[in-house]
């Protein structure tokens, strides 16, 4: 055990002593943080809308106000033709048409079935369908409003009209914002990067400048190298976790409904892998530059598989299967179940399994990998 403690001061002095890995430890991956929180978003704001009112109405009017007051769309241009419509989504000045035709507000009250015509340009698939809901979600609600108001002043018609109200009851993030989805993932995304990376240059950079022959020479065991190399490593990670989770709850405001407790046991679970993998790929890596490469190559194909950009269920069936084989998919799991809803371990022990599988695997076949290397 001396031997383990002799070896974490001198990592520890090592690590502290660089300036340029404190940085990368502690600077670098907050300012990921913020960037990923801010730039990575699926929320569609302020959405560029031309307004064609053919009608001029007062119903008309209350229509536009209606998309006015969303704080959606962003209404910059009236015109009175529609003709000019085309230039303005061609030359991207707008990417949501609205047009209210003539007798809009005349058919409404006579109830003869008023239209109005929505067009969007499409090339941002996502943002154009979630523009698309929310005109259509603004348009539903004005009539209901205005069906509404008609039998209040024409009670009779209730006996052919009923209007049906959904009570909508919107559970772990009432505000439907982004952020509440995507930091536990930048978290799960950093500790991979810190722990992977951190470990596989560590022990590269060893070997480049020279010391590993020393290390070598002395009556140091394999597995008590390996200990003193990655525990720092895996300290490291519980530090950047805890860090930036009270940066998220505290700038973000993020729910945090879990317990410490359960986070701390998935935690060691997973880095088990990540360090693992940082071992193996210090056992192929000769130099730093491909210790990088082959960290970088891992991370992306983690990530876009995890499921942290894109939906799982979207992919083709050979990849969602595929996605089984990436630890981050579970560890982003259990973050945002954790987190967000406050799940036990009896609810994610399916998450639990598989992590545990993975880290024994990779750990274990690391190990020997570095035995044999060592020897």
């Amino acid at each position: 055990m001396k031997v383990v403690l002799h070896i974490l001061k001198k990592e520890f002095l090592q690590i502290f002593r660089d300036r340029f890995m404190l940085v990368i430890i502690f600077l670098l991956p907050l300012i990921q943080l913020f960037i990923f929180a801010y730039a990575i978003t699926t929320d569609v704001k302020n959405i560029s809308t031309v307004i064609c009112d053919l009608d001029r109405s007062r119903l008309s009017r209350e229509l536009i106000a209606r998309f006015k007051a969303s704080g959606y769309f962003n209404l910059k241009y009236y015109i009175q033709r529609p003709k000019e419509l085309k230039w303005f989504l061609d030359s991207e000045k707008a990417v949501l048409a609205l047009v209210i035709p003539r007798n809009f507000g005349k058919d409404l009250k006579r109830f003869a079935s008023p239209q109005i015509q929505l067009i969007i340009d499409a090339q941002n698939s996502n943002a154009s369908v979630i523009a698309l809901g929310y005109s259509l979600q603004i348009v539903q609600r004005f009539l209901e409003d205005e069906l509404a108001q008609k039998l209040i002043k024409m009670p009779e018609l209730g006996e052919y009209i009923h209007i049906i109200e959904p009570e909508i009851r919107v559970w772990y993030n009432p505000n439907l914002k982004s952020a509440y989805y995507m930091i536990p993932g930048i978290i799960a995304l950093l500790l991979t990067v810190i722990t992977m990376l951190l470990t596989s240059l560590a022990i590269v950079r060893e070997r480049e400048i020279g010391t590993w022959e020393q290390l070598m020479v002395t009556p140091i065991k394999p597995f008590q190298l390996i200990l003193g190399k990655i525990i720092p490593f895996a300290l490291l990670a519980y530090l950047e976790f805890s860090l930036t989770l009270i940066i998220s709850i505290f700038w973000w405001q993020i729910p945090f409904l879990g317990r410490i407790s359960v986070l701390a046991i998935f935690i060691a679970i997973y880095i088990l892998t990540t360090l693992g993998l940082g071992i193996f790929i210090s056992t192929i890596a000769r130099t730093q530059q491909q210790a990088l490469f082959l960290c970088w190559f891992v991370i992306v194909s983690c990530i876009l598989l995890s499921g942290f950009f894109f939906p799982i269920e979207n992919m083709p069936r050979f990849f969602q299967y595929l996605t089984y084989l990436d630890p981050l998919r579970y560890f982003i799991c259990v973050l945002r179940e954790v987190i967000l809803k406050g799940a036990e371990l009896e609810h994610l022990w399916k998450e639990l399994v598989a992590l545990i599988i993975f880290g024994m695997a990779v750990f274990s076949l690391s190990l020997i990998r570095f035995q044999k290397r060592v020897s």
